[in-house]
């Protein structure tokens, strides 16, 4: 029988084996090819032809997907490895010689990848039609997106898993190369020895997560750029996380186990020490545990946080059914007239008074493009906050109220996210110095040419009254009707009336953010699926391997009168260990990266991480329970 006749037996033998494996890859197939489609979809590219948010979001969830799947399936094939190890030996011990058993094991490992590529590509072709529908829906599209199979997708999918799945091949040939008959016939009775303390690695790998989350809790004091801050956040942290499970984690569970009063106590011996010993093998498997749980959160919380933000974002870029520019009341009277004969009704009409103004900042700080900015008066804002019935007016307008020498700053409508911190800064403005008492970014103007780009500064009311008598003032006009989605022969008349024909319709400048967040909020729910995904693998795998190293010792702790229920809280304790800290360090890092978020939106997500925290917490708690029930079984069988 040749190699790949033998190859074929064995893969058919083991899918029980294989079968999350299988389950994790065919979901990840599935997954990049609707992501890489969305760069080949032509119907899809017409539609969204004035924005790119939905490739670049495509093209980045795409690559940390490769990443991802990469280093889960390294991970799990080291686990396939070593359970084979074994069996491995015995043919060699029947004669077989190594090149032909890693030959086996690496078309094995390359059909394995071939079935999952298989599956994967059409699972990935079936549901790609809703995946459009999905992500159509997200962005707020109208139009129909067609069925089709994007040929150049498929060729870029087969590509770049084929080159994993062959170098994964020559990995299991290499290693099956190297080994020695007498080390793989003992593989499972090979005993973990004491793992050496490391205290510069442990201390190091602390003080990186300090550092990448300094980094990220103060990077607009420190770093300017946005991507610098987070890349450097995102390296610090990695390895800190990787030098936290190497070596720092050995240093506290070499400390508890000398602890007698600790851990002479009831199982909790068994339980500690097993990890303990175990440390130097599973430390990789627990950082990436952590690092996933950390994406996984944090995809899931971001994608919450990003469609939560873009409904908020809506009053503030598009308050206003109409708006134009004119203080003359002739206008005014004729733009009335207009929509009282048109088929909607006037609900209400809001003129904003302001002057322009040159804005400078002590510290040079430059916020403001060529220090251009408008100024309106306290009472002006309070008046449009309660014309608008913006959520919460009356609270805000109690906190920011300026005194004299005070003033509050108001974001432009056109900006959807700023890491600007100009709380307590000073500002000269016609001749006089004001202290910044706050920012906010609350609905004035709305995103419309000539306002929606430029930041508003409240003034105190007496200095709004000198400033407008030196003039030029201006009249902003935000008009609410009924049926503004149909108001464009409306406006089409207004154009007519008002000079210039400078007249603001139904606004849809918000429309581009929308499909810009609505991109991140699916792929984002997406991302965060296959996360939890692989995740699950990497503690089910780490926990099995832990499950097989057991059989023997708990089969003799089971000889000398250990009960089943003591074997069930040894384990139960072990595996909470095993999923708590990786999860625990998981979190925190996505609660990091959040916080990071905020403070580039300018928002609070408090509410979204909480949820996907406790969403998060729930389905593992779930899955820890079910993991502990069969590691149990494994290990004690009546």
């Amino acid at each position: 029988m040749n190699s790949f006749r033998i190859a074929c037996t064995l893969l058919r033998n083991n899918l029980q084996i294989y079968g999350f494996y299988l389950i994790v890859l065919v979901v990840t197939v599935a997954t990049y090819y609707n992501f890489v489609a969305i760069q080949y979809n032509d119907t899809f590219a017409q539609i969204t032809a004035r924005l790119q948010s939905a490739t670049v979001a495509s093209m980045t969830c795409g690559f940390v997907l490769m990443c991802t799947v990469v280093f889960f399936m390294w991970h799990a094939n080291g686990f396939f490895f070593k359970q084979r190890q074994k069996e491995t030996g015995i043919y060699m011990l029947m004669g077989i010689s190594t090149s032909k058993i890693g030959r086996v094991f690496a078309i094995e490992s390359m059909l394995l990848g071939m079935l999952s590529l298989v599956l994967g590509l059409a699972a990935g072709i079936l549901f790609s039609k809703l995946f459009f529908m999905l992500l159509g829906k997200a962005m707020y599209l109208e139009a129909e997106i067609p069925f089709m199979i994007s040929i150049k997708a498929i060729i870029q999918l087969v590509i770049v898993f084929g080159i994993i799945f062959v170098v994964l091949g020559f990995k299991n040939f290499r290693e099956v190369q190297k080994s020695q008959l007498i080390q793989m016939i003992h593989a499972t009775k090979a005993k973990p020895v004491v793992p050496k303390l490391n205290y510069a690695k442990g201390i190091l790998g602390v003080i990186l997560i300090a550092a990448g989350y300094a980094v990220a809790s103060g990077f607009t004091r420190w770093i300017s750029d946005l991507l610098s801050a987070s890349m450097a956040t995102l390296i610090l942290v990695s390895f800190g996380t990787y030098f936290f499970f190497g070596s720092f984690l050995t240093i506290v569970f070499s400390r508890w186990v000398k602890a007698k009063h600790m851990v002479y106590k009831n199982v909790r011996l068994v339980s500690v020490s097993n990890i303990f010993f175990r440390l130097k093998s599973n430390y990789r498997s627990l950082a990436m545990t952590a690092i996933l749980a950390a994406a996984t959160v944090t995809a899931f919380s971001v994608s919450l946080a990003f469609k939560q933000y873009a409904k908020d974002h809506e009053l503030i870029e598009a308050p206003y059914s109409i708006s134009y520019e004119g203080s003359d009341p002739a206008v005014k009277v004729k733009v009335m007239e207009a929509i009282g004969a048109s088929e909607h009704q006037l609900l209400g009409w809001n003129p904003i008074h302001m002057v322009p103004g040159k804005v400078e900042y002590t510290s040079g700080q430059k916020v403001d493009f060529n220090n251009d900015a408008y100024i309106i008066g306290y009472s002006e804002l309070a008046k449009t906050l309660q014309f608008l019935q913006y959520p919460g007016s009356e609270t805000l307008l109690r906190q920011i109220d300026p005194d004299k020498t005070e003033a509050v700053f108001i974001i432009n409508a056109n900006t959807l996210a700023s890491p600007i911190r100009v709380g307590g800064e000073e500002i000269r403005w016609n001749g006089n110095t004001y202290t910044l008492k706050q920012a906010k970014q609350v609905p004035v103007t709305g995103n419309v040419p000539k306002f929606g780009n430029k930041n508003i500064y409240v003034m105190p009311d007496s200095a709004y009254e000198k400033a407008r008598e030196r003039g030029p003032e201006i009249t902003f006009n935000g008009i609410r009707i009924t049926g503004q989605e149909n108001s464009e022969p409306l406006v089409r008349t207004l154009a007519g009336i008002v000079p210039d024909g400078k007249v603001n319709g139904t606004m849809k400048q918000f429309a581009q953010d929308y499909y810009t967040l609505g991109t991140f909020f699916f792929l984002g729910l997406i991302m965060s699926i296959v996360f939890v995904l692989a995740t699950f693998s990497t503690i089910y795998f780490k926990i099995l391997s832990d499950a097989f190293s057991d059989q023997e010792q708990y089969a003799i702790l089971k000889k000398i009168g250990m009960s089943k229920q003591e074997v069930e809280r040894s384990v139960y304790l072990q595996v909470g260990i095993a999923f708590v800290l990786p999860v625990i360090v998981g979190i925190a890092h996505s609660v990091v990266a959040m916080d990071m978020l905020e403070k580039v939106m300018n928002v609070n997500f408090f509410l979204q991480m909480v949820l996907g925290i406790g969403l998060f917490v729930l389905v593992m708690v779930a899955f820890y329970v079910g993991i502990s029930k069969n590691y149990t079984k494994m290990v004690y069988e009546e």
